[in-house]
């Protein structure tokens, strides 16, 4: 399959470990997401695509609560 930003085929799977910090001072208290997945690279752009572990991604949501996304950080 090939990258979704450039199109290359030169892709390579990496293990990797992740950690999410929460975004906002009112949220300084949480403490991170540690993710220990395995993370897709485009060698030609550096396009990298991970999916994140059901568990993890439940941590996620709860820590974020009724945060609405604004601007850059909502990439």
């Amino acid at each position: 399959m090939p990258c979704k930003n450039c199109n290359s085929t030169r892709q390579q799977t990496f293990p990797c470990e992740l950690t999410l910090a929460f975004p906002g001072k009112q949220r300084l208290n949480l403490a991170p997401v540690y993710i220990f997945q395995k993370i897709f690279v485009c060698l030609d752009c550096g396009h990298a695509d991970v999916e994140i572990p059901a568990a993890q991604l439940e941590e996620l949501s709860k820590g974020m609560g009724e945060f609405q996304p604004t601007g850059e950080s909502a990439r």
